[in-house]
């Protein structure tokens, strides 16, 4: 009777090792999946050429020198501009020729800025 006993409880346990094998598969092929749905974050450093400013304390866009010598243009609609570096800093980046990095992502192949920082 010992010995069926085992055979059962070793039966369950092959079951579950079974079941987390599976799970584990399953997981491994959710993260690349999920990891698509993450926009990519990517960083430039440079210096401000201009910047489109509808108003005083926003700032559209700017055009960005980078080390490379490319000019690129990147969105900051969307930016939420933090109190270490408000929209108007960047102009003072740009009179001044300061360097700054920014942090974007790309959707519908605009350069959606994330971040702004000293460089």
């Amino acid at each position: 009777m010992a010995e069926s006993t085992s055979r059962k409880t070793g039966g369950r346990s092959d079951r579950r090792r079974r079941g987390g094998v599976g799970l584990a598969i399953l997981a491994a092929g959710l993260i690349p999946i999920l990891a698509a749905c993450e926009p990519t974050l990517v960083q430039e450093i440079g210096i401000v050429l201009s910047i489109d400013s509808p108003s005083l304390g926003r700032v559209d866009s700017f055009e960005l020198l980078n080390d490379d010598g490319e000019v690129i243009v990147f969105d900051t609609s969307e930016l939420r501009f933090r109190p270490e570096f408000p929209a108007p800093h960047l102009a003072e980046h740009q009179v001044l020729g300061d360097r700054i990095v920014v942090t974007y992502r790309v959707e519908d192949g605009r350069l959606m800025v994330t971040q702004l920082d000293d460089a």
